[in-house]
């Protein structure tokens, strides 16, 4: 398994789980081990550095028409 680089401070990885909690409710979140909360929250992440990506102003004044 493919380990993870990401860090997370404790209190944006306590806001995921509330998150999660809030999503997918007690059932599904009591499912879940720490861990396999933690490769979530980066999963996440990782999705999101990968998927978002400001537009510089020069990019949006070449495309914008």
């Amino acid at each position: 398994m493919k380990k993870n680089l990401v860090t997370i401070k404790e209190e944006y990885f306590i806001k995921f789980k509330k998150l999660y909690l809030e999503e997918f409710g007690e059932e599904e979140y009591n499912k879940m081990t720490e861990e396999q909360l933690f490769n979530s929250a980066t999963a996440l992440i990782n999705l999101l550095d990968a998927v978002y990506r400001p537009i510089l102003k020069e990019d949006y004044e070449k495309y914008k028409n």
